[in-house]
């Protein structure tokens, strides 16, 4: 085995958040990556993939580094059952980058063929845990999530997550890990990073969140670069409406607190989207505090910074913890996603 490859490329089960995520835990996932190749449904509950530099479709995955890769890789082989050529091992090089990753092995090749391909190549757009299990999805998520604030930014590293979408909306979570407000450290904002990932799974949403220690803080700060890559987005894929998602406490009264400026200026004159969000909230029992509490105007906010520099009508939405705490009050966990997800469903319409 190369000693200098320490990294792998996950594209299933092991996405972050997903069943088999907890044997990513002790690996740092770096990026996300989009390959040339084929995604294909085993009809087992896990997908298998063929890699082609010329193929006209991609696959979507998270690229990984391991800590130990000698001993990464042979409890990988053992999850991904090597021995009985359900998958191969592969080391690939794509742009520069040499990492290892799983391919359809002897046993699984009967599944790569048209009508098993999943044309979009995403998984996570597919057949995520969130579909069936959000509560189990989220805590998954969150268990990795939550120490990562260990981690500072690198090189290979940006700390920066971006899930590409299919319609034009786009979700943020600037503050899903830890993150430097005027040389202090400031607490994540607990789930709002699994949230976002799930409305990407259930929506088709764009998201954009963090995974390492920011600093500066991408909410406070204009010069970051959180909206260095958020702009580059909007302006790639058209968006037509930011939803930037934060976490506030259990002090707070309401369920929800929507930020659009002190006029409802950062709504870019789409007061139809305001309408809509108080919609699904009634749908739902969602209660929802007024405008003036968390305006998202006072500071260099993300969805002030969307509004008035990249003309994308924006929303920023507080989330109390009471609704961000699944391990204890799952329904109301559930009742949050049912609420975002309606939300962005029928905002996509109507922004389009």
């Amino acid at each position: 085995m190369p000693q200098k490859v320490n990294k792998v490329f996950v594209y299933g089960t092991l996405l972050q958040g997903e069943i088999r995520s907890t044997f990513m835990n002790d690996c740092s996932l770096l990026k996300t990556l989009e390959i040339p190749g084929a995604l294909y449904e085993t009809k087992r509950g896990y997908p298998t993939v063929i890699f082609d530099k010329n193929s006209k479709t991609t696959v979507l995955g998270e690229l990984y580094i391991m800590d130990n890769p000698e001993n990464k890789l042979n409890q990988l082989d053992e999850v991904e059952i090597i021995d009985s050529e359900q998958y191969e091992r592969v080391l690939i090089n794509y742009n520069g980058i040499d990492f290892f990753t799983y391919v359809a092995g002897t046993q699984l090749q009967r599944c790569c063929k048209p009508a098993y391909q999943i044309e979009n190549g995403s998984w996570r757009r597919y057949s995520s845990l969130s579909f069936h299990d959000p509560i189990k999805f989220a805590q998954n998520f969150e268990d990795h999530q939550r120490y990562l604030y260990r981690e500072g930014v690198t090189p290979e590293a940006s700390g920066l997550v971006y899930l590409k979408g299919e319609i034009p909306i786009l979700v943020s979570a600037p503050h899903a890990c830890v993150h430097k407000r005027m040389g202090k450290l400031k607490r994540q904002e607990f789930y709002t990073g699994a949230l976002s990932v799930m409305l990407h799974s259930l929506s088709g949403c764009h998201t954009l969140y963090t995974n390492r220690l920011m600093e500066p803080d991408p909410n406070y700060y204009d010069d970051s670069s959180y909206k260095a890559k958020l702009s580059e987005i909007i302006k790639a894929n058209e968006i037509k409406c930011l939803i930037d998602l934060h976490g506030t406490g259990l002090e707070k009264e309401h369920d929800i607190y929507p930020g659009v400026g002190i006029n409802k200026e950062f709504l870019l004159e789409h007061n139809n989207f305001l309408d809509e969000l108080a919609h699904q909230a009634s749908l739902n029992v969602i209660s929802v505090g007024g405008l003036d509490v968390f305006p998202a105007a006072k500071q260099m906010t993300v969805t002030k910074y969307a509004a008035r520099n990249l003309g994308v009508p924006s929303i920023q939405l507080e989330i109390n913890r009471r609704l961000r705490e699944p391990e204890k009050t799952p329904e109301e966990y559930i009742k949050l996603v049912k609420f975002l997800r309606g939300f962005i469903e029928n905002l996509s319409y109507l922004a389009s």
